[in-house]
Order: C-alpha cells, then structure tokens, then sequence
C-alpha cells in the first residue's frame, strides 16, 4: 500500500477516534487503547495506529501484556483492531500464536467529495428531525430502534456528549414511531457516518438512503464536509449496497482479535 494510501488510512482513524469517542484512554508505544465500558468492539479495542518508536522487537510481547492487563483489570476481554497500520507487521500472527481468534472483518469505506449530493425526498408520512445534540430525540429514537442493556446504554449517554467534531443527530418517524436513525461527524472536511439503523418493517423503502443524504447535504453545507469515510461489516451486503449507491468505495479492511478466555 502506497504512503499516501497509508497517510489517508490514518487520517480516517484518527478522526474516528474523536467521532466515536471511548470514555478513556492510554497510549503505549504507537498503540492506542480506548476503553467504554464495553460498548462496542471498536470503542473497547487496542488500536495500532502509529509506528513503534522502540529498538527492541521483543518490547512487542511486553506491550501486548501491559494492554492484556489494562483490560482485565477494568473487567473487558482484551481486544486488538487489526487495520493496515497494525505495527509490527507480524502482529495478527502474534496474536493468532497466543490464542486470540479473528472475528468480524469490516471495511472502511471511502468516497472523495459528497458535494453533489441531492437531498432525496421522503413521504409525507414520514417526520425528519436533525438534532444538533442527542438529547433532543435521537437517543430515545436510536435506542428504541437498538435496545442495550442498562450498561450498555449508560455508556453510550457518557460517550455521545464528547463527541468533539462537529455533529448532527438524524431520524425519522412515522405514525409517531422511530423507524430510522444515524448520525454524522465533520473532522477536517471528512465526512464520518454512524451508528445506522432503519426498524426492520420500514427497510427497503429508500428511508435510510433519504436520511442520510440530508445528513450528507448539512455536512457539507454547515459544517464544512467534502470526502466521506465510515465502516460497515464485510457480512452485511444491503448496507454495503446502500453506500455504494452513494459512490463509496473499499479503502481497506480491518478485523478485530478477541482474547481467549480465562
């Protein structure tokens, strides 16, 4: 992969960071660790992200043990997101060798200027809020879309708040019920896009794709926005498919390594 790729690669992870905030973190060498109570992989994963400045390749074990500690002693199973940047470039296979198993490869997604985004039309039925915070709608509105546990849910209302990036919160309802939900970041004119959801007896109807082209349009509009990255699952085709429809294209891949059980 070219240095500019890899530049681009770390531009998109860094300002995920901010857009996905954890609740706390530590750095270790060029990896960073983010901790949220355990309220998705990506926000509860240590993330190699920059070169190690050590001289000494046998400080690798060393750092994978103090990330292993790290973890369990805040109760969360060490977990490792593995992405182009990963350093050293033998790191899944030190893993693999130390039982970690692969698990839920994903791909970032890029498109390079969302400009020209038209903001599509929705039926009369349907109710569009943007919220320039969470607590105006879109929190009752996602959560009742994707249910957490009592956990799950205290730390994500801890991690929306510190989202420092410019944001807007989108949803939609119908007959006074939420059926769709997403928000977007703007981080150095990069557009980011998370946490999708449409309820599942209002999908394939072209709502989500409405949704987030008005998210898309005040990105760019408001907030500054032009290129676009976010992460889907590698499984989940129709959601591949509905970016793609708005020319998005694989940047790369990167999957996640889940510490054996103890």
């Amino acid at each position: 992969m070219s240095p500019a790729s890899l530049e681009l690669i770390r531009t998109i992870e860094e300002a995920s960071f901010g857009a996905w905030p954890a609740l706390s973190y530590a750095f270790d060498d060029g990896w960073v660790l983010r901790f949220a109570d355990g309220h998705t992989k990506r926000a509860n994963s240590i993330n190699p992200t920059y070169p190690s400045t050590s001289p000494n390749a046998g400080d690798v074990e060393a750092k994978i043990a103090r990330a292993e500690a790290w973890f369990r002693a805040r109760g969360l199973p060490p977990i490792f997101r593995l992405t182009p940047l990963a350093d050293p470039c033998d790191l899944d296979q030190r893993l693999a060798g130390r039982g970690y198993a692969a698990a839920e490869v994903s791909r970032a997604l890029y498109h390079p200027d969302l400009s020209d985004v038209a903001p599509l039309a929705l039926p009369d039925s349907v109710e569009l809020h943007l919220d320039a915070t969470p607590d105006q709608g879109w929190l009752d509105a996602y959560l009742a879309l994707t249910p957490l546990d009592a956990a799950k849910t205290a730390a994500l209302k801890r991690m929306l708040p510190l989202i420092v990036p410019a944001v807007r919160f989108g949803w939609l309802a119908e007959a006074g019920r939420p059926i769709a939900a997403a928000f977007v970041t703007v981080q150095g004119g990069l557009i980011g896009t998370y946490d999708v959801v449409t309820a599942p007896e209002a999908r394939r109807r072209g709502l989500m794709r409405a949704l987030l082209s008005r998210l898309y349009r005040w990105a760019v509009d408001e907030a500054g926005g032009v290129s676009g990255a976010l992460f889907v699952v590698a499984a989940n085709e129709p959601a591949g498919a509905l970016y793609e429809g708005f020319g998005y294209r694989e940047l790369y891949r990167y999957h996640y390594r889940l510490a054996p059980n103890r």
